[in-house]
């Protein structure tokens, strides 16, 4: 063939993109015609060519002989890519590779026994399982190892006995290879048989990592023993180990063995190296000894873990630790604090808070008058979480600091000192509330927010600011107390339209019959905003009165309302809220139509062979898509005589392509 002549001359050429563009013309010709050029491809000196070479032989679906022809590459010993190439179409392949694969096993050429090995555990077929065992006894140290370790990368718990059988009969290699293979299987072994092979220095950690995954309770001392190693490799192993090994036992008593024996280390001199390996750039591993320092609790480990605070990933796990540790890592802490740079201090600070540690209050006081902005706003939120009453003065005077986020933090720490001191506070938020700023007023509604005092916050409804009122109105309904009931009422006029907004959201919290009324008479408000407020509070409340009104709203709204008063009524149970939503699919805008599907879609089918032609002729091309992808979804195949009928109608190319997808995905 001409073809095949021309492409045997120019795999040849020097140039790369012309051997490139002959591997394509290939694709011209039968797979038994281009077979022996496309190998010859597989083994160019160019990746690309032999990329092109290995997608085309994938996409020609190669038969037995060729797969064998493929597997006969793998013996290439002068040409890594050619071997390359057929290791990617033989993993390419698949489940159809693998029984010529397995004959390959007792290749004479072990180099290809390995490949075959390798290929399989990469295939994962679970049917090579039996043969990978029998592998494991293959006398190339290369291959018995390779064996071992897909036979972990494929998982199947059949592997394990014989892989512990086969544990220590060949070298030390093969011994590290089925150590890492029952750790990715997972399967819980006896401790008893993996530990002796810990006094081999170079299996002591690939045995703690194979414990860490397979172990129980009884592992905990030899991985503790780990943690003091000299050898970093292994303390590092080891804290991964234990962290792992206590995530998987059962119990709050199996996880009290690991933190009793990790306790008991406090003061030893395992915490200096462990703490030595925090600089690790491997993250996991530093995350593991971070919470081995937690569950130690030895003081040393405080000042790094309070560095490890600055990492917001790692602040959690840091906090418990220093949890852990107790009063000890917070005077720690405390020792540290003076000599601390300003960062640093407002660290401290905000570890005293979550933490609690009272014992801080002169320094709290202290950080308090500092310059620095994000010392005194730390100061004030540290010392409310912590319930510091003697320093509410204090904190209350930061409410005139000349910085928000220092004021947002006095009103924080006042907020959390509310429940203990109310009278205080309740003094605090008086004078706030006569004040002539616009700003204290608010904070006033924040403290008297968490007060629970709702005569004040309906004091403060009728403030000559849009933003307190509009504040006041959503602390008051927050209450839940049904009293308020007429004072949200009241708000349903105000002249701001989000005052509005918030009393009718307001009032679907607190609920209740006295409710109703109110909300369907701002069903009429000028504010569409104010109407959609209203319209989720009614279904909220629920009952045949908020139906009725949303029903006279439906023939009216458009828009937003309209589609607020279909959202409500879908979360409404019962027939006549759902025929409601079905009115939606009359109507004339083409966004509310599809709201309308989105949601009756979610109910079931019952209502889609109903309104079937209309839909799929809809005026607008995006109706049709919507129609058709919820019709495909909730009939499946049925659905495809009535899309291949709209598909021989349809004039707009995107509708046409969504149509096609749906259709080919129905196949």
């Amino acid at each position: 063939m001409a073809v095949l002549t021309t492409v045997n001359a120019d795999l040849q050429s020097s140039d790369e993109e012309t051997r490139r563009r002959a591997v394509l013309d290939l694709a011209t010709v039968s797979l038994d015609d281009a077979r022996e050029l496309l190998f010859v491809a597989m083994g160019d000196g160019s990746w690309r060519v032999r990329k092109e070479a290995v997608s085309l032989l994938l996409g020609m679906c190669p038969d037995k002989g060729t797969i064998e022809g493929i597997i006969g590459l793998l013996a290439s010993v002068d040409n890594a890519g050619l071997r390359n190439s057929a290791v990617e179409v033989l993993e390419g392949l698949a489940g159809r590779a693998v029984p010529a694969l397995l004959a390959h096993l007792k290749d004479d050429d072990r180099d290809v026994r390995k490949f075959v090995v390798d290929i399989l555990g990469t295939i994962g077929d679970r049917s090579s399982i039996p043969a990978l065992i029998d592998a494991l006894d293959d006398p190339d140290p290369n291959v018995s190892a390779a064996a071992a370790e897909n036979l972990g990368k494929i998982g199947d718990l059949r592997a394990v006995a014989p892989l512990l059988a086969a544990l220590g009969k060949n070298d030390v290699w093969f011994s590290y290879s089925i150590l890492g293979a029952l750790a990715r299987i997972g399967e819980p072994v006896p401790v008893n048989v993996l530990t002796p092979h810990a006094s081999d220095g170079i299996l002591k950690r690939p045995v703690i990592e194979c414990l860490g995954a397979v172990g129980d309770a009884e592992a905990v001392p030899l991985l503790v023993e780990g943690l003091g190693d000299r050898v970093r490799a292994v303390r590092e192993a080891a804290a991964c180990a234990i962290i792992r090994l206590r995530g998987r036992l059962a119990g709050a008593e199996a996880a009290r063995c690991v933190d009793d024996a990790l306790a008991r280390l406090a003061g030893s001199a395992v915490v200096d190296g462990l703490l030595g390996s925090l600089d690790t750039t491997d993250q996991g591993v530093r995350d593991a000894l971070i919470r081995v320092l937690g569950y130690i609790g030895d003081a040393r480990a405080a000042l790094p873990l309070l560095q490890g605070c600055r990492d917001e990933r790692l602040r959690r796990l840091c906090l418990q630790g220093l949890r852990t540790m107790g009063e000890r890592g917070m005077e720690a802490l405390a020792a540290a604090y003076p000599a601390a740079d300003d960062e640093e201090k407002s660290i401290i600070i905000q570890v005293w808070g979550e933490l609690g540690f009272t014992g801080c209050a002169d320094l709290l006081g202290e950080a308090m008058g500092s310059a620095r902005t994000m010392m005194r706003r730390a100061a004030a939120v540290a010392a409310g979480k912590i319930g510091l009453l003697s320093l509410m003065g204090t904190i209350a005077a930061l409410l005139d600091d000349r910085e928000h986020d220092v004021r947002e933090g006095a009103i924080n720490g006042l907020i959390r000192l509310a429940p203990a001191e109310p009278a205080g506070v309740r003094a605090i938020a008086r004078k706030l509330a006569d004040s002539s700023s616009t700003g204290s007023r608010h904070d006033a509604v924040r403290l008297y927010a968490a007060l629970g005092d709702a005569d004040r916050l309906a004091l403060l409804m009728k403030d000559e600011d849009p933003l307190v009122r509009r504040s006041a109105v959503s602390a008051l309904a927050e209450q839940h107390i049904p009293e308020s009931v007429s004072n949200l009422v009241m708000a349903l006029v105000d002249e701001d339209p989000d005052v509005r907004i918030a009393a009718a959201s307001g009032l679907g919290e607190i609920g209740g019959a006295e409710a109703v009324e109110p909300l369907i008479l701002s069903l009429d408000d000028e504010d569409p905003w104010v109407r959609c407020a209203s319209l989720r509070s009614l279904g909220r409340i629920g009952g045949e009165r908020p139906l009725d009104a949303i029903e006279r709203l439906i023939d009216s709204a458009d828009g937003v309302v309209m589609i607020t008063a279909l959202e409500t009524l879908a979360e409404i149970e019962g027939g006549r809220a759902a025929n409601l939503v079905k009115r939606g699919l009359e109507s004339g805008d083409e966004e509310v139509v599809k709201v309308a599907i989105d949601l009756l879609a979610n109910d079931g089918s019952d209502w889609v062979n109903t309104y079937r032609e209309r839909l799929l002729s809809h005026s607008h091309w995006d109706v049709r898509i919507s129609f058709a992808r919820a019709m495909a979804r909730l009939l499946g195949r049925e659905a495809m005589p009535h899309l291949t009928a709209a598909l021989q109608q349809e004039q707009d190319e995107l509708v046409r392509d969504e149509l096609q997808t749906l259709l080919g995905g129905l196949r």
